[in-house]
């Protein structure tokens, strides 16, 4: 279940030359959405989707099909089918029992799943395909990019035709001391991608949440966190 995801066929346009090319796009799992993010950026997701991806506006008030009760009812069944949680916090409960209870915020993901991520960036070191385990977790392709940042700031990374790595995409860019401008230290970046950004909330030296950035708290340990920070602002 943690490597549940997808592909959905999509046309990329060469903004200099014009030419069209159709590619396979790499459709994240869904059954972590909520690890991820909180209902209201799902919601946000949903009415208006992932501009220049195959992810469509799905709401009216973003030009698609749905009503809002519709889209809510579309959130309320991703919740039924997260993953379920280890150590979950007094009175949380799982996704499949979450009706008119406090869906489980504080925990982690299986240690099954933990166990496959782990796996994953031993692999990629072991191959060669990463250096490190920040650059093996910056391009995680387990869940086809659930937890990787590479597929939002690496332009192409998510139809197998990455560019620069980190050099932005639906994500800003990362490279050239970017991210080094962004905060003051390593542990306030640290602290940034394990919450991820919350909409009109301030962070770093002069950010401004979109609520679009998600947090990877839930889903990988203060390590490897640790490990994609150190990574990210050697780009």
């Amino acid at each position: 279940m943690g490597g549940v995801g997808g592909e959905a066929p999509f046309t990329v346009t060469d903004k200099l030359t014009g030419e069209i090319t159709a590619v396979n796009w790499k459709a994240p799992a869904i059954n972590t959405i909520y690890y991820r993010f909180d209902e209201s950026e799902v919601r946000f997701i949903l009415n208006y989707g992932r501009p220049f991806s195959p992810m469509s506006p799905w709401g009216l008030v973003g030009g698609g099909p749905m009503n809002s009760q519709q889209i809510d009812n579309v959130l309320e069944y991703l919740k039924s089918i997260q993953l379920p949680r280890d150590n979950c916090g007094a009175g949380e409960v799982e996704a499949f029992s979450f009706y008119g209870q406090e869906l489980c915020q504080s925990g982690s993901v299986p240690e099954n799943i933990a166990s496959d991520i782990a796996a994953s960036i031993d692999g990629a070191i072991a191959s060669g395909e990463a250096a490190s385990v920040g650059e093996a977790v910056f391009n995680l392709e387990l869940g086809s990019g659930a937890y990787s940042c590479a597929r939002c700031h690496t332009q192409g990374w998510s139809y197998g035709n990455p560019g620069q790595t980190g050099q932005g995409a639906y994500g800003w860019n990362l490279t050239g001391g970017a991210t080094n401008s962004h905060f003051n230290n390593e542990a306030d970046m640290v602290a940034f991608l394990k919450n991820g950004s919350e909409f009109g909330k301030v962070y770093g030296n002069q950010g401004q949440g979109s609520g679009r950035m998600p947090g990877f708290g839930a889903m990988l340990t203060d390590e490897q966190i640790e490990a994609v920070v150190e990574y990210v602002r050697s780009l």
